[in-house]
């Protein structure tokens, strides 16, 4: 199924009993895709590096593509394994999984869900499992993915918060610009302005516009039209719907803007881009 940033999905059973079992203990794997695994019952260890990672019912898993990593089941296990190419996410769903990443420990990332979010994170995985057993995608299958996709990566981050309060950032330029990038990815689809960015963290528009400069390699607008361009490009491959409702649904309020602007970013037009696709 070609979604773009979807590789696949499984919901893995293992045994460590079983004698004629080989899965129990995994040889040391990596894949060219990021995984997310989540744990519905059972448990085992994750491990990459000199890090060892205890996983239990409930537990959600960032892994980053190309990491070397191994598992062993000591407890007959359950759960889903979904592998997702990160660099293809759409907008909010790559803010969320960089975010993670950026901010914490370690090469496996581990959430420990609450029953409640651990719930609807088996129902997430179940809806992607669903949408990619599908012979042919539908006009809704990447927006159903993507807030299946979502709901997994909220999951993790709020898992993260429950367990523990986050401290008071030591580089409070940083957190900025980490809530800057948040409410972009979040709102890049909107009337977003740059001079609403710089308000919110107390800044004049030109020293907000200076310090994300520095710190992102292109300015806010800037940002803020490239995000908006790749959705289009991915909406462009992944759904039937017309060129002008793609435009209004990433944030230009004028068609022929977007024209330009998409050439002048791809070096070609959308409807090109789109038959490009089809080949």
């Amino acid at each position: 199924m070609d979604i773009g940033f979807m590789d696949c999905i499984a919901n893995f059973h293992t045994n460590p009993s079983d004698k004629d079992n080989k899965e129990g203990i995994f040889q040391s794997h990596s894949h060219l895709s990021a995984e997310i695994t989540l744990l519905v019952r059972g448990e085992g260890f994750y491990a990459a590096g000199e890090q060892n990672v205890e996983v239990l019912p409930g537990d959600l898993l960032l892994i980053p593509a190309g990491l070397k990593h191994s598992y062993v089941c000591i407890k007959a296990w359950e759960g889903y394994s979904l592998h997702i190419y990160d660099q293809n996410l759409p907008p909010y769903c790559q803010y969320l999984m960089s975010h993670a990443f950026s901010q914490r420990p370690g090469p496996i990332l581990k959430a420990s869900l609450t029953p409640g979010a651990a719930e609807r994170a088996l129902a997430a995985m179940h809806q992607i499992e669903e949408e990619c057993r599908r012979e042919e995608k539908t006009e809704y299958s990447y927006d159903l993915l993507r807030n299946a996709l979502e709901t997994l990566l909220l999951a993790y981050h709020t898992g993260t918060c429950d367990q523990a309060a986050e401290a008071p950032s030591e580089h409070p330029e940083e957190q900025m610009i980490q809530d800057a990038l948040k409410e972009i990815h979040q709102n890049y689809h909107t009337s977003l302005k740059v001079s609403d960015l710089a308000a919110n963290h107390y800044l004049s528009e030109s020293i907000f516009r200076k310090k994300f400069t520095d710190r992102i390699g292109m300015s806010p607008k800037q940002y803020i039209i490239s995000l908006r361009i790749d959705e289009a490009k991915r909406l462009l491959h992944t759904s039937r719907k017309p060129v002008e409702f793609i435009a209004s649904e990433v944030g230009f309020s004028s068609s022929s803007r977007f024209h330009d602007l998409f050439v002048k970013h791809v070096g070609m037009t959308p409807m090109e881009w789109r038959r490009s696709g089809e080949s």
